[in-house]
Formats: C-alpha cells, sequence, structure tokens
C-alpha cells in the first residue's frame, strides 16, 4: 500500500470540500485500503454502528442517481461516492466484534461475556443511541476524508441528498443515513475557508 503524502499539517490544513473531479478511477483494492485506515476512529463501547455503501461503477450511479437531486456535480464527476449509515438498534454487532477480540487475544472470554450480559440487561433511550451513533459516525467520516487525502484523493462531505430514503434503496432495514461523502481527483481549488481562531470559540480554566 503506498500512501502518497504523509504530511500531516497538508492533510489538515489544505483539505477542501471539492465539487468537481478529474475522470480518474479508484480502485477497489485502494477504497479498501483507505477504509482499513478510517476503521481505526473511535466508538462509544467500540459498537461500531457505522454501515457503508460505495457508489462507484456506471451501473451503480445510474442505479442510485435518484438520491442526489442536488449536489450533481459531486455525484457525477467524483470516482466514487460514499454513503455513512447508522444502524439504531443498540450494541447490534456486540456479539461480532467480541468475538473478534477473543479470537485476536484481545479480550478475555470472561470480559466479552460479562458485556454483552450488561448489553442485554440495558434498555437505553433509542434517542440516546441515535445521538451516540451519529457521533461514532461523524468522527469515522472525518478519518475517511483525511485517510483519503493520505492516499491523494479530495473528498466533500454531503448533507443535501435523500437521506430519508437511502437506507431503502439500499435495502437496509433499521438504518438512518448520516451523510454522503464524495471522493476523486480535484478538477476545481475548492473554498479556502476561513476558521476563527481558538481564543474566539474556546477557553481554557
Amino acid at each position: 500500500m503506498t500512501i502518497t503524502n504523509n504530511h500531516f499539517d497538508d492533510i489538515m490544513k489544505n483539505r477542501r470540500s471539492i465539487r468537481k473531479y478529474k475522470e480518474v478511477e479508484i480502485t477497489d483494492h485502494t477504497i479498501k485500503a483507505i477504509f482499513e485506515l478510517a476503521l481505526r476512529a473511535p466508538s462509544a463501547n467500540n459498537l461500531q454502528p457505522w454501515t457503508f455503501r460505495v457508489i462507484k461503477s456506471k451501473a451503480a450511479k445510474d442505479q442510485f442517481s435518484h438520491l442526489f437531486k442536488w449536489n450533481r456535480s459531486q455525484y457525477e464527476t467524483s470516482s466514487a461516492m460514499i454513503i455513512v449509515l447508522v444502524d439504531t438498534r443498540f450494541a447490534s454487532r456486540a456479539p461480532q466484534i467480541y468475538d473478534k477480540a477473543v479470537s485476536q487475544g484481545s479480550m478475555s472470554i470472561e470480559v466479552r461475556d460479562r458485556q454483552l450480559e450488561n448489553f442485554k440487561k440495558q434498555n437505553p433511550n433509542p434517542l440516546d443511541v441515535l445521538k451516540t451513533a451519529y457521533l461514532d459516525a461523524g468522527l469515522v467520516a472525518m478519518n475517511i476524508m483525511l485517510t483519503a487525502r493520505s492516499f491523494g484523493y479530495d473528498t466533500c462531505p454531503i448533507g443535501g441528498f435523500d437521506r430519508l430514503n437511502a437506507p431503502l434503496a439500499f435495502g437496509l432495514e433499521n438504518h438512518e443515513a448520516v451523510m454522503a461523502i464524495s471522493i476523486g481527483v480535484a478538477d476545481d481549488f475548492g473554498n479556502n475557508s476561513v476558521r476563527l481562531d481558538f481564543d474566539q470559540v474556546g477557553q481554557i480554566h
């Protein structure tokens, strides 16, 4: 795996929201390599409620085009469009995650069983579950965009698409769509957005 940009300051400071891309193909291998790193994002209780669908082929772009009545330039020119969704069920993947942790030796069977039993006893407010899932989705989405830049690709986070019907379009039950992320090689410069200084938005106590 070749990372084309290891300059942290450049990755952070020069990321732009790009709305037009060059006609460049990103291989499935590269997309999976980006996700391999991006999925290291933190997640509450390591429950990883995120789900992704990558619209990449021409057939897929045609099939899911109806979800993008807006932001057409990003959709039509990007090498791929990543849809970030969350599972609205609490701890739905906990057995799978913790079984993997046990198999890799990073968790004991006793800890796994105790934790899974604790989850079964909990009855969290569905709104709290959703809020936590959205927080996790935001963390992993930012990781995706920064990791993509380290591979030499540009991105744009998108909220303006048919999020209500996106889960149905992908045949996903118990899911909500959070955002889309276009990815490709920039064919414009993006906006050099101004950020307020820390002293204007924060305090150290």
